[in-house]
């Protein structure tokens, strides 16, 4: 079974068939998590001055809740979020969630009070040049998975009331820079670009160089 939400720190994630995932960062939710986040999606696509950031957890979840259309952020976060190498993880009780959301949760109600703990955990899906896909891959309530004929329903509900969601609300579309990319590692969910064009430039000079007759 998995553990209850635990506070900011490393932990390891230990799942309900008894494997477990090396130590990982915990980071909670919140405000100023999205000016952080933010502001290293700048650096790296926008503004192109840096090659490669790495974002902790919590701040880019944070980031895409605001992407979502959350209009504010409950400070402190009971919500904190973990990344691996091929998973975000997210943990809350029932009564960190917004109201808005809780009210879409409709028969899956029935499973859990508001000092239920839940995990989302979300993978990344397959994705083509200057598109990223956020995919949840499951939900569990005190450590088990909820059932594939309520967790669907639930996410369709979301999937409205969130219209950025594909209309399954299983899948978060981020557009990128062609040349961008996102990796998930236990430190954080890292932000990529190619060679910067100067030194893309620099190694055309010297080959067009090389290749003159003398």
């Amino acid at each position: 079974m998995i553990g209850a939400v635990v506070a900011p720190g490393r932990s390891a994630l230990v799942a309900q068939d008894g494997t477990t995932t090396p130590m990982v960062m915990w980071t909670p939710l919140s405000g100023v998590g999205v000016l952080r986040a933010s502001a290293q999606v700048d650096s790296v696509f926008i503004d192109r001055l840096i090659r490669e950031a790495t974002v902790e957890g919590g701040d880019w979840v944070s980031y895409l809740a605001v992407r979502l259309g959350v209009d504010t952020l409950p400070e402190p976060s009971g919500i904190r979020v973990a990344v691996d190498s091929a998973r975000i993880f997210v943990d809350g009780r029932v009564m960190d969630l917004p109201l808005e959301t809780r009210a879409l949760f409709g028969p899956l109600a029935l499973m859990f009070d508001s000092t239920t703990a839940l995990r989302a955990e979300i993978v990344l899906g397959n994705s083509g040049p200057g598109l990223v896909r956020f995919i949840l891959r499951r939900m569990l309530v005190n450590g088990f998975p909820i059932p594939e004929s309520l967790l669907g329903p639930f996410l369709a509900r979301v999937g409205k009331q969130y219209p950025v969601l594909t209309s399954t609300g299983r899948e978060l579309r981020v557009q990128i820079p062609e040349d961008g990319a996102v990796h998930l590692r236990p430190a954080g969910v890292v932000l990529q670009r190619a060679l910067a064009e100067a030194a893309l430039s620099a190694d055309s000079t010297t080959r067009a160089s090389a290749s003159r007759p003398r």
